[in-house]
């Protein structure tokens, strides 16, 4: 078998590898070719390594990539509710983080089908520790990425649910807007080589940065009803109530779009920190929105409720 189609083959995260038994695992040689590395209804643990011994990238069939979603899902509501009880924050970001990442993988081969059930695990495990969520935000992590600003946006959301006293519904469907709102970001057309410039982009490079919420409408389009609902999120979170935001300029724009309007704005500059300036501390991150409420790009409403959720105790 030769590695025709790279599209075919996923890549697995090594943490994730000793949760596999009913899976094949596949590596590749030198010359391209894909072997079998481990049959599925073995396990994959010391004793298969020490007899298989391998360091290189393990990969899996595309169409394996959702069941093995689902069997990192069990695993990580399995563990997220018990490092909830023990309120072990470090490890619930972890988790999440390890999760995440697997999920925007490749997000057009259907992984994003467990998003909704990682999001409802969420909302529940934390529906008597807020104090987590906020927590979780807040937690710095020596690689941000796409990822990480994800799962802090999706935090701080939930959050300000809680403290807005959105129903469950609306809670879990915002939590999962906010996790997917940047999805565009992980499709293979979109040159993530770009977010990682240690520089200020220039204006052509933006123009393309600026192609990403209609990505992420698109990916998510494909997913019919399952996640057609978080498509106003990914698509507006980037719009300004005055007509001057992108990618389509409007200003009518849904609640949803509001609230991650004002959240992904203040996530970035307080914990992106680039070459060309620190990371904000937040008063003076919400002394900048405030500026932009001022000037109309933002839900005033939604902006003070947002502050007010940030010191709620």
């Amino acid at each position: 078998m030769l590695w025709e189609n790279n599209e075919e083959w996923i890549e697995v995260r090594k943490s994730n590898i000793q949760y596999y038994s009913d899976i094949d695992l596949y590596y590749k040689t030198p010359s391209e070719e894909i072997l079998l590395y481990k049959q599925a209804g073995l396990k994959y643990n010391k004793e298969y390594q020490k007899k298989h011994p391998y360091h290189g990238k393990i990969y899996i069939t595309q169409e394996d990539k959702l069941k093995s979603l689902e069997i990192v899902q069990k695993e990580f509501s399995r563990h997220l509710t018990s490092h909830v009880k023990k309120k072990k924050i470090s490890e619930v970001k972890r988790e999440l983080i390890n999760i995440v990442e697997e999920t925007l993988s490749q997000p057009r081969s259907g992984s994003l089908k467990v998003v909704p059930h990682t999001v409802n695990t969420i909302v529940e495990g934390f529906s008597d520790h807020p104090e987590i969520v906020k927590n979780l935000a807040i937690m710095s992590h020596i690689d941000y990425s796409t990822t990480i600003h994800s799962i802090n946006v999706m935090a701080l959301t939930i959050n300000y649910c809680y403290y807005t006293r959105k129903s469950i519904d609306q809670t879990r469907l915002f939590g999962m807007s906010a996790l997917l709102h940047d999805v565009g970001k992980a499709d293979n057309s979109f040159p993530d080589s770009l977010l990682r410039e240690n520089r200020k982009l220039t204006d052509k490079e933006f123009e393309v940065i600026k192609t990403h919420p209609k990505l992420g409408s698109e990916i998510l389009l494909n997913y019919g009803d399952e996640l057609e609902l978080a498509i106003p999120g990914a698509i507006e979170h980037h719009e300004k109530l005055d007509g001057s935001g992108y990618p389509s300029g409007r200003k009518n724009i849904s609640e949803c779009g509001q609230i991650l309007g004002i959240i992904d704005c203040y996530e970035a500059v307080t914990n992106h920190e680039r070459p060309y300036r620190n990371a904000m501390l937040p008063i003076k991150a919400l002394t900048l929105l405030k500026s932009d409420v001022d000037k109309g790009y933002f839900n005033r409403e939604i902006f003070t409720d947002f502050a007010y959720s940030l010191v709620q105790k």
